[in-house]
């Protein structure tokens, strides 16, 4: 992640009036500065192919060639870290609660503007979640009525009017005009860049508006479409020229030469037209027998073949079932065992159902369904309360918390709704809509937002209860209901790396096992997954281009405490242990291992290794 900024003013430490923040998605650095230092051929002989990007930030600004902000090559954790300078609280364009799967979709702008239009949104996704962590944006050092924002990612508010005046403007010849770019197809995202820079430019000659920001996806979407040269560099010179009337703009503007104007990008990407990116399906491979068979959920349908249903952008919540779940077929919208969101620049995150509620789930299955000996029912219902007893200690004290935490918020949920009738109880819903201010609007949001998690938590709570308070007697034939018991939706608690170096997924082939005391052979009856060791060897068949390896998957990343275990092979592991420095300052401690596994205790087991290629982040290269 790159900037380029500029001081209009001459003085490294003049008075600043204005900032002006124009945000590019997706832009590389390095291809911004090769197009800049591209000389062009023809009428423009010798002037740069971006002749007022280097006018304005190379020759009079300042360059930063080394701006860089630690975070995943994603749009919503970068702006965050762009927008607010602080480190991440969102971690990825999608998120997904354990424990009630409730989605942060950070990307979908469609249901904020729907919900907006209601009187039931105040802010995009990501602006909320920094609002409950009191985590500010930079627009927020700004009174209202002191900044302009565009449409973006961390938005608050929507202005209304933009969208009606980006069509009035374009089509001014009248319903021929607008007939014949509608059978051509009308490019709404242009119309609304074109009415935001308008807007931007108007504002800049209000001496009360202080903050200004433009954002534009025109770059991004482009080149993850195509990698042709001329093409992306068509863009640039777009945006070259907006830099160019933005520029003439601000000298024409009261505050000429005190204010700051800088050009921003996210993140980079391959530009390179010798080389294009592959990816890889895990959601596919999750739900074969080699990766688990889970029923996979994901914020958005996956691009596996043409559907309209794919295109519908108020979905937040997609299951693919798994047509060979070992024990969980036709269940796939009550209980999805693995979640996962579907944008990542070369990085997948990964949530796995709990493997101690997997094998209860397994053992209550077989007492349910199954047609057992008495000999084997003894030993699965020894099994499960084995299992049970061993879980106990930390899930009771877990509902405890949560019921108190859930009490402490159903009395804010109590005040909040008496606060937000007593403000508009006699109101009609006409004289709602048009008298709710934003503030009053994020109030009916947080309290929405509340009772979802409150319902949602509360379910939870009371499946593990049920589960908990589980005695012998519920057990009979034709009495278990797993329904009650399994919370639904919810991937329960964290897996530890034993749990996931020794993953549950289903019953064996040949069912439950008995060992000869009597007991539950554990190893016998049920199917295992090395998640490591699994994910390591994947392996495509179709490898066309040399420089890219064949197998997709290069390390994985798996946190521990304060620190993050990183596997790529056995003999090729690391430990990246975090601490706070004297200062105050994180400091992070990188420490190369081999052969890691962790006993049912809890205990990390690994021997030293000697510092070599082939570790995870390449530092040795």
């Amino acid at each position: 992640m790159k900037a380029l900024l500029l001081l209009i003013s001459g003085m490294a430490y003049a008075q600043v009036d204005r900032v002006v923040v124009l945000k590019v998605d997706g832009l590389p650095e390095d291809l911004l500065a090769h197009s800049v230092s591209e000389r062009a051929e023809g009428a423009r002989l010798g002037r740069s192919r971006l002749p007022w990007i280097e006018y304005v930030f190379q020759q009079n600004g300042v360059w930063m060639e080394n701006f860089y902000v630690r975070g995943l090559s994603l749009s919503s954790p970068s702006w965050s870290l762009l927008d607010t300078g602080r480190h991440l609280e969102v971690r990825g364009n999608s998120e997904f609660d354990r424990y009630t799967l409730r989605v942060y979709d950070y990307m979908n702008f469609f249901p904020f503007y729907v919900g907006y239009a209601r009187n039931r949104r105040a802010d995009m996704p990501g602006v909320d979640l920094l609002d409950q962590n009191h985590v500010p944006l930079l627009a927020d050092r700004f009174a209202p009525d002191e900044r302009y924002q565009s449409f973006q990612l961390y938005q608050r508010g929507v202005r209304w009017e933009t969208l009606p005046s980006s069509l009035t403007n374009t089509f001014r010849g009248g319903p021929k005009e607008l007939f014949d770019e509608w059978t051509n197809g009308i490019d709404l995202g242009n119309l609304l860049n074109a009415q935001s820079e308008s807007e931007l430019i108007g504002k800049l000659k209000d001496t009360h508006v202080r903050y200004l920001d433009y954002y534009t996806g025109e770059y991004d979407h482009t080149a993850h479409l195509i990698k042709d040269a001329a093409v992306q560099l068509h863009v640039l010179e777009h945006l070259d020229a907006l830099v160019g009337r933005v520029w003439s703009a601000i000298e024409a503007s009261p505050f000429a030469s005190t204010t700051v104007l800088v050009l921003v990008s996210d993140h980079g990407m391959n530009t390179s037209e010798e080389v294009y990116s592959q990816g890889y399906n895990l959601i596919d491979w999750f739900g074969r027998p080699e990766g688990g068979a889970h029923h996979v959920l994901t914020n958005r349908y996956p691009m596996t073949e043409f559907k309209l249903k794919g295109l519908n952008p108020f979905v937040s919540h997609v299951t693919t079932p798994s047509a060979q779940s070992f024990y969980l077929a036709g269940q796939a919208n009550d209980y999805p065992t693995a979640a996962m969101d579907l944008d990542g620049n070369e990085r997948a995150s990964i949530s796995l159902r709990n493997n101690s509620l997997n094998v209860i789930h397994i053992l209550l299955d077989q007492l349910a369904h199954k047609k057992l000996t008495s000999r084997v029912r003894r030993a699965v219902i020894r099994a499960l309360f084995t299992t049970l007893e061993r879980v106990s200690p930390a899930w009771t004290r877990e509902v405890s918390e949560l019921k108190g935490e859930l009490a402490e918020l159903q009395g804010q949920i109590d005040l909040e709704k008496a606060a937000v009738k007593a403000e508009s109880g006699g109101w009609t819903a006409e004289l709602r809509m048009a008298k709710l201010t934003l503030e009053e609007k994020r109030r009916v949001d947080h309290l929405e937002r509340m009772q979802t998690e409150e319902q949602g938590y509360s379910e939870y709570v009371a499946a593990l209860s049920r589960l908990l308070a589980l005695n012998a007697d519920d057990l009979g034939e034709g009495k278990v209901k797993i329904a009650g018991l399994i919370p639904q939706r919810s991937l329960g608690d964290p897996n530890s790396i034993d749990d996931l170096q020794h993953y549950i997924v289903g019953p064996s082939e040949g069912g439950m096992a008995i060992a000869e005391d009597g007991s539950l052979d554990w190893e016998r009856s049920f199917r295992r997954v090395d998640y490591f060791s699994a994910l390591s060897q994947i392996q495509v068949r179709n490898h066309p281009q040399k420089d890219v390896s064949a197998r997709p998957v290069d390390f994985i990343a798996v946190p521990w405490g304060h620190s993050v275990w990183l596997w790529r092979s056995p003999e090729r592991q690391a430990l990246i242990e975090a601490r706070t420095g004297a200062a105050g300052e994180l400091e992070l401690h990188y420490t190369p291992v081999a052969n890691l596994h962790q006993d049912p205790s809890g205990q990390l087991h690994y021997d030293p290794a000697v510092w070599a290629a082939g570790f995870p982040l390449e530092l040795w290269e």
